[in-house]
């Protein structure tokens, strides 16, 4: 799973900084993605009772698979990829990219995808992730901060 911003306003360095600016360009993208990672990685607080499946499928094929009894405890399930710290950024060139390889990470971070029972406990979505990182205008401070240093 990963996600993507655009960061407007990048043609301006481009033609104040010339080749310097792939540099500050990385920099801006790099802390942009940390932000967004932070935001991603938090746990919320504890899963919230009752479970809302998405239907008795859902429920049925959850106590198949894993035998499992409710209530659940976070940290201590062995089927756990830790979807917490998972997150990571990588630079690209000068982009930067936000991802992990949590196998069922879409079901509980994913806009598109997330099951009930995520969005009940907390778990914020790649895009309220986004979008608070953008409400918070990171890309605008850390475009300045770094335009301070060069």
């Amino acid at each position: 799973m990963n996600l993507s911003i655009t960061v407007r306003g990048l043609e301006q360095v481009r033609a104040k900084f010339g080749k310097g600016a792939d540099s500050i360009i990385k920099a801006l993208t790099r802390g942009v993605a940390e932000d967004i990672r932070a935001r991603i990685a938090k746990y919320p607080g504890p899963v919230k009772y009752p479970i809302l499946w998405t239907s008795n499928r859902q429920r049925r094929a959850y106590f198949a698979k894993r035998g499992g009894d409710l209530p659940y405890t976070r940290q201590s399930d062995t089927w756990s990829q830790r979807l917490g710290p998972s997150w990571a950024t990588e630079n690209r060139g000068v982009d930067a990219v936000v991802g992990t390889r949590v196998t069922y990470a879409p079901w509980v971070q994913s806009k598109e995808k997330q099951q009930p029972m995520h969005a009940k406990t907390g778990w914020i979505t790649d895009e309220e992730a986004i979008q608070a990182s953008m409400g918070a205008r990171v890309p605008e401070r850390i475009l300045e901060e770094v335009l301070r240093k060069w």
